[in-house]
């Protein structure tokens, strides 16, 4: 994706912030309005990601009631990162993205399809022996992307929601964090269920987490993290 000058971005499950901050620094980018499901996270990102030309939302991409009316046809491009493989309801999801976009308006999303390395830890950890106790009324809410609709490098799923598909790949991607607290701070953005476990012992859960990770070779004692993501780039019709 390139910025084009004035561009109006949207990115659909901001977390932290810390991504629309980088947006909003590009030359052509006029302004960026982030929204993600979690309070929490919206409260983060306006204190630590904030600028003049960024606005953050609480909204849910799976529930359009939560679309502000103003963003309809807003918005030149969509990024969206790490967030539809925590949406069951991948159809409304992309109408819904698909409506925030002007005519010929790109998107870019990253998300982990069924072959993914990292999902299945993610839901080991509900019957952690030490972390059991807190899931009892767990229900995962892990949806990855079937890995049957990318074929012929497009989305069956994109073109029937109103989308041209650019490029579509799926690849091991690898990501090398300078530290154990930058690793442990993406981790709090990406797990969502730990709304189960009491504020005070997040650390010591996703602490937990790393280990079992670790043990399954997806997190290496340098901090770095493998996964296979899928990489669409797609444009409204």
């Amino acid at each position: 994706m390139e910025w084009e000058g004035d561009d109006t971005v949207l990115d659909a499950g901001c977390g932290t912030g810390e991504i629309c901050m980088f947006i909003s620094q590009q030359p052509g980018v006029a302004s960026v309005v982030g929204f993600d499901v979690s309070p929490d996270f919206v409260s983060y990102a306006s204190q630590q990601n904030s600028s003049t030309n960024i606005l953050y939302h609480v909204a849910d991409v799976s529930d359009l009631s939560t679309i502000k009316p103003e963003w309809q046809g807003a918005f030149s491009k969509v990024v969206s990162f790490s967030v539809l493989h925590w949406v069951r309801d991948k159809v409304t999801a992309l109408k819904a993205l698909h409506s925030c976009l002007k005519p010929g308006g790109e998107i870019v999303m990253v998300f982990a399809t069924d072959e993914s390395k990292i999902i299945p830890n993610y839901l080991k950890m509900a019957a952690h022996p030490r972390w059991a106790i807190y899931f009892k009324d767990f229900s995962p809410n892990l949806f990855p992307w079937p890995s049957s609709d990318l074929v012929n490098h497009s989305s069956h799923l994109l073109e029937e929601c109103g989308f041209e598909v650019l490029s579509c790949h799926t690849k091991e991607h690898q990501h090398l964090f300078e530290s154990e607290e930058k690793l442990r701070d993406t981790l709090f953005a990406m797990y969502p269920d730990l709304r189960y476990i009491p504020r005070n012992k997040h650390e010591e859960f996703l602490h937990d987490f790393e280990n079992m990770a670790r043990e399954a070779q997806v997190i290496s004692e340098d901090c770095k993290i493998t996964e296979f993501l899928s990489f669409v780039q797609a444009r409204k019709l």
